[in-house]
């Protein structure tokens, strides 16, 4: 048990946390405000006994210049140690501490954001306890094993990666020897030579063709050919000449506007007759397009001779003629062919030139009278020279088609080898030849023997792994039968079902199914859905599942009874029923446990675990607070449960008592003060409902003064003088009855006798206190 607090120093609102060393008994009552460090104190005991540095560490004071120390005295069965802490480590033993606060429900149950896996991990370690430690480490031990020994046969079959080719290893080691594998890969060596000279032949290029080409010059005749009426020339001069005297193209647009509005009888605009007037005539010929169409297709004249007879139609001449004359070379002896055929490019080229020259020269005859219909003969006499181009293309084609069916005809002569396969096949040769080489032996060695380790640890793994589960099934059984039965105790409307281990995640862990109000919500992997554990619980529900681990883990403890037990404001959230029951298990501790140490802001719960301990005559209680020091720090010191929770009527009574006894009392005016609020409270306990809430002893007695029977107030009227002469004096202390500022100064002799008075009034209902 902790025997004595002998220095916190500089952890959390602990700055300097003790004034002078704190002794501790059986029962420990600490009350603390909130913000005090009753959370600070549970996990400072919690870092104690796992030797935790980083609890206590992030706890350091803000603005602390000195090094954290903390030095706790313990007594064990084994003699007393200390356990101290110097701001790097922890020295001494460990105590065997059992702490319930927020961080165990952290770490155990559950976070803000839901049963995380990490908790579930850590259930399972809460769960299990020592007893299955061994079994546990066994178990990873082997696994580790195994892994280890999986990734030594992942690296000797990754050895062989080079030698198998597409084989599995088991496949590459299974495979048989030959005995005449070096005839066999010279033989396919020399069917591969063979069959790639015979691809090279199927593989030759063909001679190529060139483009025929073609002449058109379609509509190009009739264009020269056509002619056009000398009145529309005539129509065009004179309306020109009449737009040219008022004002040009705008007036050209406006004739051309007024056309459309049928101007053959009179003029839309002045009226005036227009019968067979000349100048209507000339403006309807000119805006004829007859005449634009026709000068259009004369100025295309030119295009469309220069477009048919371009050079480009002999582009592909020179380019495979060239070619052809290469690639002869290659089929001269084959074929035994002694020239490739030849194309007079030049020739063709002259023969364009010239009739290009002489249709252009029609072409320019037409565009200077484009009126007149001039002889189109010279198209004929240029198809007929052209003619001559398209027979040289034709002729050349000819013959190299003929090359190129001896050539195809010569290729058929062999027939053509699959290299592709022959390839395939060597590579296979080479695989098993390698297969029975000293170096592959050797490889191949390698990977049966890891792999019979391998197997030797799956083997171990498993059997520890059955050995592990098979307690983990009794073990969790019992947790679970325990956590059900303290939440029956606690009326909770909810029980856990199915807790199990898990290897689900790569790690070993727990999980667990809520059974609340007839609805099932799963906190194991793959929960989810409408309800969740966070929706399904209350806060008071949460908690006393965390409890209820707590205490299925404390009381399956073998060793508890040499325990201390801490417990963090465990009564938070809970109703009046789970509060009551909250204490009889905390009564179970105190009597099984070597110690517990309760943390709580409820004074009221305090004191009565302390009374229901002292009336069981479970063992003595120690109560202390965290008091708050002049820089707002905090620190652990004395406490009277019993002073802290009385109401005031008490706390008056006990002050009027003491002063009266001539005891430690506080000042006179204090007591002075008191004697008017005792004399209330008594009034309105004894006479209750005949008394408003806030009525003054004046205006109570004015009621009493005016009572008549059967009311009960008439009993006081044989005091009612001593009564109001008790007033007066009293009511001089308050502000709200003295009619301007309360008296200050307190006479001791006059005080007293008030004083026995007030007493002898509420124990013996007369004034005159013996």
């Amino acid at each position: 048990m902790l025997e004595k607090v002998i220095c916190i120093d500089n952890v959390g609102v602990l700055k300097k946390g003790l004034q002078k060393s704190v002794d501790l008994q059986k029962l420990a009552l600490i009350y603390a405000d909130n913000a005090r460090g009753k959370s600070t104190l549970s996990s400072l005991l919690l870092a104690c006994s796992g030797a935790n540095v980083q609890d206590v560490v992030s706890r350091k004071t803000v603005g602390a210049t000195t090094a954290q120390k903390v030095v706790l005295r313990f007594n064990a069965p084994g003699g007393a140690f200390n356990s101290e802490f110097d701001g790097v480590a922890w020295t001494g033993a460990k105590p065997n501490l059992h702490v319930f606060n927020h961080a165990f429900v952290e770490r155990n149950v559950f976070a803000s954001t839901g049963v995380l896996p990490e908790q579930r991990e850590a259930l399972l370690t809460l769960a299990l306890g020592d007893a299955a430690v061994a079994e546990r480490a066994k178990f990873e031990q082997q696994a580790a094993l195994q892994k280890e020994c999986a990734s030594k046969v992942t690296a000797a079959e990754g050895a062989l990666v080079g030698f198998r080719g597409n084989h599995t290893v088991d496949q590459f080691i299974a495979l048989t020897p030959l005995e005449d594998v070096d005839q066999q890969l010279a033989d396919i060596d020399k069917q591969i030579g063979e069959a790639r000279a015979v691809d090279q032949i199927a593989n030759r290029p063909e001679f190529k063709t060139v483009a025929v080409p073609t002449f058109d010059f379609g509509g190009l005749t009739e264009v020269v050919a056509s002619s056009f009426e000398s009145l529309a020339i005539k129509a065009e001069e004179l309306a020109k000449a009449h737009f040219a005297k008022h004002n040009g193209q705008s007036t050209e647009h406006w004739v051309a506007e007024g056309l459309k509005h049928e101007p053959d009888q009179e003029c839309p605009f002045c009226g005036q007759s227009t019968r067979d007037l000349d100048l209507l005539k000339a403006y309807k010929a000119y805006f004829d397009n007859s005449y634009s169409d026709h000068l259009n297709r004369i100025s295309g004249l030119r295009a469309g001779v220069l477009n048919c007879l371009e050079d480009r139609q002999l582009a592909s001449w020179e380019v495979n003629s060239e070619f052809n004359q290469g690639l002869r070379s290659v089929w001269v002896e084959s074929l035994g062919i002694k020239d490739v055929p030849t194309l007079d490019v030049a020739k063709a080229a002259e023969v364009l030139k010239a009739v290009k020259a002489e249709l252009l020269i029609l072409v320019e005859a037409k565009e200077r009278n484009p009126l007149a219909a001039l002889d189109p003969s010279p198209f004929s006499h240029a198809l007929a020279e052209l003619n001559a181009v398209v027979c040289m293309a034709q002729n050349y084609n000819a013959e190299i088609t003929k090359l190129n069916v001896e050539a195809a005809a010569y290729k058929a002569k062999f027939a053509k080898s699959d290299v592709a396969a022959l390839t395939t096949k060597r590579g296979q040769l080479v695989i098993r030849q390698s297969r029975y080489d000293a170096k592959t032996i050797s490889l191949i060695d390698a990977v049966k023997s890891t792999r019979a380790a391998y197997k030797t640890a799956e083997t171990a793994k498993d059997t520890a792994r059955a050995a592990l589960d098979t307690l983990m099934a009794e073990t969790l059984a019992k947790f679970q039968l325990a956590i059900n039965d303290w939440l029956v105790k606690f009326a909770a409307p909810f029980q856990i079902d199915q807790l199990a281990p898990t290897y689900k995640g790569g790690g070993l862990r727990s999980e667990y199914v809520l059974k609340v109000r007839g609805a099932t919500v799963n906190v194991g992997p793959g929960g989810g859905g409408e309800l969740s554990f966070h929706s399904a619980l209350s806060e008071g529900d949460k908690r006393t599942l965390a409890f209820a681990f707590f205490l299925a883990k404390l009381f399956a403890d073998p060793n508890k009874a040499n325990a201390a037990v801490v417990l963090d404001d465990v009564f938070t959230s809970l109703d009046k029923h789970r509060r009551h029951n909250t204490i009889d298990a905390v009564l179970k501790m105190v009597a099984e446990c070597a110690q517990v140490i309760c943390l709580g802001h409820d004074a009221h719960f305090l004191r009565e675990l302390k009374k229901r301990v002292s009336k069981k005559k479970l063992g003595t209680a120690v109560e202390l607070a965290l008091h708050r020091d002049a820089h707002d720090y905090s620190f652990l010191g004395d406490f009277d449960l019993d002073e802290y929770c009385s109401s005031d009527y008490y706390k008056h009574y006990v002050m009027v008592e003491r002063f009266v006894n001539a005891e430690p009392c506080g000042n006179l005016l204090e007591v002075a003060k008191s004697l008017r609020l005792l004399v209330e409270g008594h009034l309105h306990r004894c006479f209750p409902k005949k008394f408003k809430e806030g009525q003054t002893v004046g205006d109570m007695l004015d009621l009493v003064k005016n009572a008549t029977a059967p009311n009960s107030l008439v009993r006081l009227q044989p005091l009612l003088a001593e009564l109001v002469s008790f007033n007066d004096f009293a009511a001089a202390f308050h502000h709200d009855t003295s009619g301007g500022y309360p008296r200050i100064e307190v006479n001791e002799a006059e005080l007293l006798t008030f004083a026995k008075g007030a007493l002898g009034f509420i124990q013996i209902r007369n004034f005159k206190l013996h």
